[in-house]
């Protein structure tokens, strides 16, 4: 021995010790579930025993080729990362893992199978013993462990017995703990992967998704390059919306690829997920060659499907050899799925707001044209006049209008065509458009409502309804002419206080062809008041959900007690009364206001 005892017990001494614990090791180890915490307590106290310089546990991985290192005491850190993954054909613990049984080296520097790891400290392995941890009722390895002496020829049968049980209650309790780790990995996965579900179908701007998808994808599955491309169908070519990794050089990777090359066009080609654990011995893998020598070893590509069609492909590439499996393809598969309908989404959603807003443009374009319809106030003596229109939308079915009969004559309307928005401005303006043609005409306001219904039922059948009030004012002989087609009744408030509502007329037009109507003369005197308005008014109401309308009572109170005003200003005054009253809520229908005074 050298100078630094190793043990603290002889070799027979220490072998006896290992017997008289392996009952207690076998339940503690049992009993432990995480496997890094196993891991440590099996270091721990098998140096209770042996005072090892150099402890190595690892796990079989098939599935890349190699013994794992798990644990490792007594070598340098860095050598020991540079040999993460041992080779099956590679060391004597490889070996006993291929043999099935124990191997003890007693001179390390004489067996061709040693792999020499460098040490931590100045004192290098010259034996070692290697375990296999076999589940005897699978007969399957699942890992070995090694343990290396300074001394040559240390390890004796004693010691291959006991670490033989003591593998065998080992590999027991290291599958409960990787069943344990993988159970509790696949939960937190599964949570992680609910929660990246909902995360991305909350996000409607395709850029932001696009962007979402590197940091969601870290949370799961390690990886060194991330594609995702879009089908474009027109050119069959997959356009890479992203490309992130190998970040020194990403920008100047092709932004497209044909639909028929590499992995990721056999992967849109034939619908599914495709596995390479080498991409140097895969005829399909493709690389531009900007990108070549990157270090490229392996790849998955996942098809994004919507609807049973294929709209692009999620694709990763590690630097590893064998990095991705089957479980990784299913676990990006439920990332594809959902990420398929919100790329899909984002799409319908990023088409929908450039409708909505070319609509909302065209729509401004329209308003603009019918304010421009709007009449300017005409001069006639010995009277006031004042209106205002209030659309609940951008466009409105309200109008109103005024013609210069004579010079001493106004035809005034009123009007409000069923609907709003588009609809309803497409029929005020048609409406107009055949009110003013019939008024011009000639005739009272019976015959001009009578004429101009049985045009819109012609021309627009019932596709379209309009309540309207017609009136000619004679500034001369300061008579009102009205007849009033199904209207809110106009309001006339006298200058003593005493007023009245203007219902004289018949139906709305547009519902029969061959309607008539009757119409009603009013005499005008100084102070009087009168008030052209549609249903908005009336229906004004406070919030939800004690829901109460303006009404027309409310309409009549106001006007006595205002009646002294002007008409701009008793306009502005009805309109103040009516927002307060309202109190912000919602207004669901035009409002529009005349009002007349006579001087």
């Amino acid at each position: 021995m050298n100078s630094t005892p190793e043990t603290t017990l002889t070799a027979p001494q220490s072998a006896g010790r290992l017997q008289q614990l392996i009952n207690e090791l076998s339940v503690e180890f049992i009993s432990i579930l995480d496997l890094d915490q196993l891991v440590e307590r099996v270091a721990q106290r098998v140096r209770e025993v042996i005072d090892y310089k150099f402890f190595n546990l690892f796990l079989v991985d098939e599935v890349r080729g190699g013994l794992l290192w798990k644990k490792a005491v007594g070598y340098h850190p860095e050598d020991v990362a540079a040999n993460e993954l041992i080779p099956f054909d590679s060391s004597i613990a490889s070996a006993a893992w291929r043999e099935g049984q124990t191997i003890n080296v007693g001179d390390v520097s004489q067996d061709s199978r040693y792999l020499p790891i460098a040490p931590a400290g100045s004192l290098s392995p010259r034996s070692e013993i290697a375990v296999p941890l076999t589940l005897v009722r699978e007969n399957r390895i699942v890992g070995v462990l090694t343990i290396e002496s300074c001394e040559p020829n240390y390890f004796t049968y004693e010691h291959e017995k006991v670490l033989g049980v003591l593998g065998s209650q080992l590999a027991i309790a290291l599958e409960h703990a990787r069943v344990y780790d993988e159970l509790r990995q696949r939960a937190k996965e599964m949570r992680t992967l609910i929660e990246i579900g909902h995360e991305i179908t909350a996000i409607l701007d395709l850029d932001r998704l696009l962007d979402h998808i590197a940091p969601m994808l870290d949370r799961i599955i390690n990886y060194e390059f991330l594609l995702v491309g879009l089908i474009d169908e027109t050119r069959q070519e997959l356009v890479w919306h992203v490309e992130e990794g190998y970040a020194a050089r990403k920008l100047e990777r092709a932004s497209r690829t044909p639909l028929s090359h590499g992995v990721v066009g056999r992967a849109v080609r034939e619908r599914r997920t495709q596995i390479v654990g080498d991409v140097r011995r895969d005829p399909d893998y493709f690389v531009t060659d900007i990108w070549r020598e990157q270090g490229q070893r392996s790849e998955i590509a996942v098809p994004l499907i919507y609807e049973d069609k294929v709209i692009g492909v999620l694709a990763l590439e590690s630097n590893r050899q064998n990095a991705f499996n089957e479980y990784h393809g299913r676990l990006l598969e439920n990332i594809a799925n959902p990420l398929s309908i919100a790329i899909v989404n984002a799409r319908l959603h990023h088409q929908h707001v450039e409708r909505e807003q070319r609509l909302e443009h065209e729509m401004l374009m329209a308003r603009d044209v019918q304010r421009a319809m709007l009449p300017d106030q005409p001069p006639l003596k010995g009277f006031e006049l004042a209106a205002r229109l209030e659309p609940a939308l951008n466009l409105s079915g309200d109008f109103y209008d005024y013609m210069m009969l004579s010079p001493n004559r106004l035809g005034l309307m009123i009007g409000d065509v069923a609907g709003k928005g588009v609809r309803a401005a497409m029929g005020m303006a048609a409406s107009r458009s055949i009110l003013r043609s019939v008024a011009r005409r000639g005739g009272g306001p019976a015959k001009v409502l009578r004429d101009a219904n049985l045009r819109l039922h012609r021309d627009l059948g019932k596709q379209l309804l309009l309540t309207l009030v017609y009136a000619v004012l004679d500034a001369d002989t300061k008579t009102l002419n009205y007849c009033n087609a199904g209207h809110n009744p106009p309001l006339l408030v006298k200058a003593s206080g005493k007023w009245r509502a203007l219902k004289t007329g018949g139906l709305l037009l547009g519902v029969f062809d061959k309607q008539q109507y009757k119409t009603e003369t009013l005499s005008l005197e100084k102070g009087d008041l009168l008030l052209f308005y549609t249903d908005g008014l009336v229906e004004a109401h406070t919030p939800q959900p004690n829901r109460v309308e303006f009404g027309e009572a409310r309409i009549v109170e106001f006007l006595i007690a205002h009646r002294h005003l002007k008409s701009g200003a008793l306009i502005d005054a009805l309109i103040a009364y009516v927002n307060e009253f309202t109190a912000g809520a919602h207004r669901h229908d035009d409002m529009t206001l005349v009002a007349l005074k006579v001087l």
